[in-house]
């Protein structure tokens, strides 16, 4: 076992530790009570950090350990926070649990500079921003003027990830690219649509866009050109839809396809001067030029697609497929395959765009009733057309295409050969079972290039979704193991491993299997956390014995804490304590809060780290009398006696320390905190009861919620009835 393998196992056993944690108290199993389980989830957390410091006491030569299980114990210190909303009913998804979390994970960046935690870190502010504005519990109703304001604070936060991420005290490409494409994403979605501030923020990010395009240009990092170059020009290109739609009409793919060849026009012109050009070296003007080109033919593809496509519409009708098809490959196909030598860049954009109109056009005749010879036979002749592209492109990203091109319409073809003749129940598997063993003998037979990995994926990942039928039959747990054992041997076996295409691929599809059955239905959480607690020790188990036998030699690394041990086991403390303290305070709210019942109507989601839970609506969350409430602002909100047994809303509140009106103070009555939202309704924190697995269905009847307000006016959900 080399020293990449030795990573890999212990990396792939700890998350299978991690995973089993987090699986665990999903399944939110009543055989552990509230307090068991919040002193579980501190002694799993305080594990791995006490395993990290015995470590960091000793030489040896895998620090890389050392950091994996301080990253570890961060990550279980989050699923202790949620395991707090568990279980006792409070803030499902909060934005305040990933603040929390992202407290420790910043400082433990800084104290031992492990880009990791930075990371970590930067993914828990999006979730933080994101459930803030967008929160699981209720539906916030922003007004116009502070949707703008979040969105360019958001633009702002991310900006300042983005640089810190360039800098030389962080210098991390994840969350450059990261930060840099939510930006992008951001711009643009906000642009769009009819609310009344998406104008405004199209022009800017016009303007934006045109600096980023001209800034990036002359920087290292050209794959921010590209991305700018991209963004802006679907951004343009969807505009132009937008606003020229209605007033050009049926001329709208006319006046496209004139914009292409504008585009194509100038490219072919400017780029002989680039390359005449005096100014830059060589190495920076075959970047730019790839760059550009890159840029250029995405953009004209999908121009080209949409004009084409109008514009054959026009003619044939959408119930003309054929047509369609044999235009793409007279008018592109075959264009693109003549022009490919002399004019490669115009070639790119005829193939993409003929080949995508092909393919959509065999999938609009697929799902076609009926059978005609006729479509069987266009099918062939595109799948033969397709072939020879693939026979003559050496281009790797239009190559690639157009294998992903070539599975696709073998699908729609058997598709339709089984609907016409065949009509097999269940037939879905044995389709994708063609592409695995057709595309796996393609990879095993081929030679390294961009055509054998492409049959390596086009056979794993057909493989990788059939782990999802046949559930609660043998052939699942069949195809379920196979899979595994295929792409655990893809990370570990040693002549598989020394591809890093095959090891990249293997790794993805690995953790992809980890995270998808969480949600899959086959088995429960309970089960599958006992079985990755079994894995993952296994694994390290493994891992341990077998690197105890390498022996070559390895520099030495200094310990991931060095002397700085105590302050971050002074963050460790604090960690637990802010855990032991809600723990506490919530059980001490149950048990001396004085209980009351309130009227609800349910409906059942899912929570990303808490698992299943039913999400609440009172009689309550909604004040009658209340209008034009300032939104989250904190809210008293006093509640009366019903004779039903019930407590109501008892038409007083307090909010910015002033009653809407005078208030004499009763011993019936019970004083409740909330957040305002909307015009006239309250988030109490109390909308979300955790349920085990699967039980949704026994809650959908329950009308009434049984609830524990403390002396300060804090609720916690206790029961429903």
């Amino acid at each position: 076992m080399n020293i990449k393998r030795i990573h890999t196992g212990y990396l792939l056993g700890l998350s299978l530790l991690i995973s089993s944690i987090i699986y665990f108290f999903a399944s939110n199993w009543q055989g552990i009570d509230r307090v068991e389980k919040v002193g579980l989830a501190i002694g799993l957390m305080l594990l791995f950090f006490v395993v990290a410091t015995i470590l960091s006491r000793f030489q040896h030569l895998h620090r890389f350990l050392e950091r994996w299980l301080w990253l570890t114990g961060t990550i279980a210190f989050g699923v202790s926070v949620a395991l707090i909303g568990q279980a006792y009913n409070s803030h499902a998804d909060s934005y305040l649990l990933y603040l929390i979390w992202l407290l420790p994970a910043m400082v433990f960046g800084a104290l031992t500079g492990y880009k990791a935690f930075y990371v970590l870190g930067f993914l828990l502010s999006q979730l933080a921003f994101y459930f803030y504005v967008f929160p699981s519990s209720y539906f916030p109703d922003w007004k116009p003027e502070t949707a703008l304001i979040l969105v360019f604070i958001y633009l702002l936060f991310t900006h300042a990830w983005f640089f810190l991420s360039r800098s030389s005290w962080l210098r991390s490409n994840w969350i450059m690219f990261g930060s840099f494409c939510f930006i992008q994403y951001v711009f643009i979605a906000s642009s769009f649509g009819y609310w009344e501030y998406s104008t405004i923020l199209a022009w800017v990010y016009v303007g934006y866009g045109l600096i980023s395009v001209f800034l990036w240009k002359h920087r290292e990092e050209k794959e921010l050109f590209i991305l700018s170059g991209i963004a802006l020009g679907l951004f343009l290109f969807g505009k132009m839809l937008e606003g020229l739609g209605d007033a050009l009409g049926d001329l709208l793919p006319f006046f496209l396809l004139v914009v292409v060849g504008l585009i194509v026009f100038l490219t072919i012109k400017y780029l002989p001067r680039l390359e005449r050009s005096e100014k830059g070296s060589e190495t920076w003007k075959r970047v730019f030029k790839s760059s550009l080109l890159f840029v250029v033919t995405v953009v004209s593809t999908v121009m080209l697609i949409s004009a084409f496509s109008g514009i054959m519409l026009l003619i044939f009708s959408w119930d003309n497929a054929l047509s369609l098809m044999f235009s793409a490959i007279i008018l592109l196909v075959l264009p693109g395959i003549a022009l490919k030598e002399k004019i490669s860049f115009l070639s790119n954009i005829l193939l993409l765009s003929g080949l995508s109109i092909l393919s959509s056009a065999n999938l609009t005749d697929a799902f076609s009733d009926g059978f005609q010879p006729v479509t069987m036979v266009a099918m062939l002749i595109s799948f033969c057309m397709i072939g020879v592209v693939l026979k003559l492109i050496t281009n790797a990203w239009i190559g690639s295409y157009a294998y992903l091109l070539t599975n696709g319409v073998l699908l729609l073809f058997l598709f339709k050969l089984e609907k016409s003749f065949i009509s097999i129940d269940s037939y879905e598997p044995l389709l994708l079972l063609v592409l695995v063993f057709g595309n796996g003998f393609i990879h095993i037979l081929g030679r390294d290039g961009w055509f054998n990995r492409n049959a390596l994926v086009f056979s794993i990942v057909p493989l990788f979704i059939l782990t999802f039928f046949f559930e609660e039959e043998w052939l699942y747990w069949l195809l379920n193991s196979v899979f595994l054992l295929l792409s655990t041997l893809l990370v570990f076996y040693k002549p598989w491993q020394s591809n890093p295409f095959r090891y990249c691929v293997g790794l993805v599809l690995w953790y992809a299997f980890l995270f998808y059955k969480y949600y899959d239905i086959a088995w429960s959480l309970v089960h599958k956390s006992i079985t990755l607690l079994a894995a993952g020790l296994l694994v390290l188990v493994i891992t341990r014995t077998v690197s105890r036998k390498y022996t070559q030699p390895t520099a030495e690394q200094p310990t991931f804490v060095a002397s700085r041990w105590k302050l971050i086991w002074l963050v460790v403390i604090l960690m637990v304590s802010f855990v032991t303290y809600n723990g506490v305070k919530n059980e001490t709210a149950i048990q001396s809060g004085k209980e009351i019942r309130l009227a609800l109507a349910p409906i059942d989601p899912r929570s990303v780290l808490q698992g299943d839970y039913v999400m609440l609506c009172y009689d309550i969350s909604t004040l009658p009398e209340a209008t034009e409430l300032p939104a989250n602002k904190k809210i008293k909100v006093v509640l009366s006696p019903t004779s039903k047994g019930t407590y109501e809303y008892g038409g007083y509140y307090k909010i910015e320390g002033n009653w809407n009106k005078p208030y004499e103070p009763s011993d019936d009555d019970i004083v409740v905190n909330g957040l305002t939202y909307s015009d006239h309704d309250v988030q109490y924190g109390i909308e979300s009861f955790f349920i085990s697995e699967g039980t949704g269905q026994i809650f959908e009847d329950k009308t009434m919620a049984i609830i524990k307000v403390s002396e300060n006016g804090n609720a916690l959900l206790v029961e429903l009835d």
